[in-house]
């Protein structure tokens, strides 16, 4: 628990171990998009610290903007799953709106949306394609590796049901939040907060998917950022 002055309407976090300048880009692209009222706060390792503290967000360390979160224990990709779903996490999180974000996510500077046009949802993302879902289609969204949360909402839940370890946090969140009456961005919506598997021509934001050639070329042409996260190869 912070004091107010500490604790933020608004704010971006990233929960990244690794060392690769992949951070730095990233950051400053989404510094770039976020209002300048919302700070970034990054929860690191002891291995990656010095790399961050030693980058060109020195300045906005500085300042401020970006504050540090060093974490004791590292989280790999398996573990990013039982984090999330924390609430010792989460009450780490100095702030209430909160954008969470990936370094295989990037922000469009040529959106017409704005990420504060989703700030009346609980829970935002990429929606996910209906044809992987066989069964219950209803809860399509979504991605969470560029998300947009409530932390209180998110407290609720954790607090009201346990973890299902079977699932992706995202999909759990997504099939659970409406227990704490939790408002989840419809599909129409979200696809316009998010690109990851539904193509949409001007996002907030994409997430990183092992796309088709023809869906990259589409993309790159009316989001340009997104060649930064896309895995390269095999497209002319």
């Amino acid at each position: 628990n912070f004091s107010s002055n500490d604790f933020h309407p608004c704010i971006a976090i990233l929960v990244e171990f690794r060392t690769t300048d992949k951070i730095i880009s990233v950051v400053h692209n989404v510094n770039h998009h976020i209002p300048s009222t919302w700070p970034i706060q990054i929860f690191h390792g002891k291995s990656n610290e010095n790399f961050i503290k030693n980058s060109t967000l020195l300045p906005l360390i500085i300042s401020g903007k970006i504050f540090l979160t060093l974490m004791e224990k590292v989280y790999d990709k398996s573990r990013t799953n039982s984090l999330l779903t924390d609430a010792k996490f989460w009450k780490q999180v100095r702030g209430e709106k909160i954008l969470l974000f990936q370094i295989d996510s990037i922000m469009c500077s040529n959106s017409p949306h704005k990420i504060t046009d989703y700030l009346q949802y609980d829970y935002v993302g990429a929606p996910w394609d209906p044809s992987w879902y066989r069964a219950d289609r209803r809860y399509l969204v979504g991605n969470g590796g560029f998300s947009l949360r409530s932390r209180r909402k998110i407290l609720e839940l954790i607090s009201l049901i346990p973890y299902d370890l079977q699932k992706p946090e995202d999909v759990w969140y997504a099939q659970n939040l409406h227990r704490v009456n939790a408002s989840v961005a419809p599909v129409n919506i979200a696809k316009t907060f998010s690109v990851e598997s539904v193509y949409y021509e001007r996002p907030v934001g994409i997430h990183r998917f092992p796309w088709n050639c023809n869906f990259r070329r589409k993309i790159a042409e009316t989001c340009p950022e997104s060649v930064m996260v896309l895995p390269n190869g095999g497209c002319r």
